[in-house]
């Protein structure tokens, strides 16, 4: 188990962004409850795959660190379109997979659960070194995209959580802003938590 700030060392190393951006960021996530606190030193509060995701989330979507735990609740909530699962808990398990060593068994059952019902991706599991994913955070209007693929032909499977209440596009402006996250940054956070 890792500590807050090995998660944000590894999340900022491995993302190429500030660490000192992802200290602040994950300075009010943990003040607003949604990251563990308890003691310091060797007492600190032990991360999970929850606090991770949480942390994940806000790094990827928040502008400021004051804007970061709002972001967090509203990206956490986003449902997929085919089911009603949320985003916070699929990417909770997709890290928890990764930390498990079973990340191919978990991508083939998000893609047989989300994707397109006949994608043969979601029928077979295959070894760690065939597939890759993105997970892609947009805004300002909240939705995340999560595209699975086969190495072998790098055609995949996409699949998208969104907020069904917001307005359409449309009644929101043109401008999007993307941040695309892949399989490094979830192994890179798998591998912090194992240890």
């Amino acid at each position: 188990m890792a500590t807050l700030s090995e998660l944000v060392a590894a999340i900022a190393a491995v993302e190429g962004v500030d660490a000192e951006r992802v200290t602040a960021i994950a300075r009010a996530v943990r003040e607003d409850g949604l990251i563990q606190t308890s003691g310091r030193g060797t007492s600190a509060a032990q991360m999970s795959e929850t606090d991770a995701a949480n942390l994940l989330i806000a790094a990827n979507t928040a502008d400021t660190a004051r804007t970061a735990p709002a972001a967090v609740k509203k990206y956490r909530t986003l449902q997929a379109k085919r089911r009603s699962s949320q985003f916070g808990n699929e990417l909770e398990e997709l890290i928890s997979a990764a930390k498990r060593e079973c990340l191919a068994d978990h991508l083939t059952k998000m893609v047989a659960l989300f994707g397109t019902p006949d994608h043969r991706f979601g029928k077979s599991t295959y070894t760690k070194m065939e597939y890759g994913f993105e997970i892609e955070f947009e805004k300002p209007v909240p939705s995340v995209r999560v595209h699975i693929w086969v190495s072998i032909d790098r055609q995949g499977d996409r699949f998208e959580f969104t907020d069904r209440r917001l307005p359409t596009t449309k009644t929101t402006g043109d401008r999007r802003e993307r941040t695309t996250i892949t399989q490094r940054t979830i192994l890179a956070v798998a591998n912090v938590l194992r240890t």
